[in-house]
């Protein structure tokens, strides 16, 4: 008798009549159960979003099909792209003044040993906090030659540097930044170095910069009045730098600011006395009015 390669099992029912039934209803709801987890897993796409609040978005963006066991993997995680702050950027805050340049990133901590530099930080838009102006330096700048008093515009090319510093939370933890601004008194009625000047809606905004206006020409009409030293001589350049006292607190006490400077005559004369004895600035007696401010 011819014998077959293949072959084949005795097979016969199981006994228990339930079986049956248990195995169709018991595949049912695992197929339903594995695709339902397939289609919580891979079924889907991601959707970008802008938000001015990515950790409340975070946060707050968490539904039920996104935790185990539904979404096993964790791919369905709701991320925000951060903006990557960089030493060099220029970046404004929502009041919209100034336009800051980025100096400095450093970690916030008290030991300088453990203080860390970092080139960049991933920011979350979170709000900056225990800002503080650190130090303000006035360059001054003449113009033109003419040794006797003339109009401010002789010292047109004057301009100012200021910086500040900040912190902000991070994924590095909490963050020092230094924020550095320029401004160049170009013209008295001319505002356009801050971002909205608009004073029904940025009404401290506006008349900051018109008290800063009025008192960088003041600083220029006095350099411009204070010429004659003699031989032909004048004053060509000079420095005023105001450093912030960490031991005051009240922006109305005079000595908020240690104050500095120094001056250069044409003839190579450097006058570097403390500034609270001006005696060696030749003042005129006469008054000069001063060109009238345009609100």
């Amino acid at each position: 008798m011819h014998s077959s390669w293949f072959s084949y099992p005795i097979t016969r029912p199981f006994p228990f009549r339930w079986f049956t039934p248990v195995a169709i209803v018991g595949g049912l709801i695992l197929m339903v159960l594995f695709t339902i987890i397939n289609l919580a897993s891979s079924a889907f796409y991601l959707k970008p979003i802008f938000t001015d609040d990515p950790n409340g978005t975070t946060t707050q963006s968490v539904r039920w099909f996104m935790k185990a066991p539904l979404n096993w993997d964790n791919n369905m995680k709701v991320q925000c792209q951060p903006k990557i702050l960089s030493v060099g950027d220029r970046v404004f805050s929502t009041n919209l003044g100034f336009q800051y340049s980025v100096k400095a990133l450093t970690s916030s901590d008290d030991d300088s040993d453990f203080r860390e530099t970092y080139p960049s930080i991933a920011y979350l838009n979170n709000t900056l906090e225990d800002c503080y102006l650190t130090r303000v330096d006035i360059n001054l700048r003449k113009s033109d030659a003419r040794a006797s008093n003339s109009w401010w515009l002789s010292w047109i090319t004057t301009f100012t540097d200021a910086t500040a510093s900040c912190n902000v939370m991070t994924s590095e933890g909490l963050v020092n930044i230094t924020l550095g601004v320029e401004y160049t008194g170009q013209s008295d009625h001319i505002y356009d170095y801050v971002i909205e000047d608009d004073y029904k809606t940025h009404a401290s905004t506006w008349w900051g910069t018109r008290l800063l206006n009025v008192y960088f020409t003041g600083i220029l009409s006095t350099m411009s009045q204070t010429q004659d030293l003699g031989d032909d001589s004048y004053w060509m350049t000079g420095g005023i730098t105001f450093t912030t006292n960490p031991n005051i607190k009240d922006i109305r006490d005079p000595k908020l600011f240690n104050l500095a400077g120094w001056f250069l005559s044409s003839d190579g004369f450097i006058q570097n006395e403390p500034l609270n004895d001006t005696s060696f600035i030749k003042t005129d007696p006469k008054v000069r009015p001063l060109q009238p401010c345009n609100f």
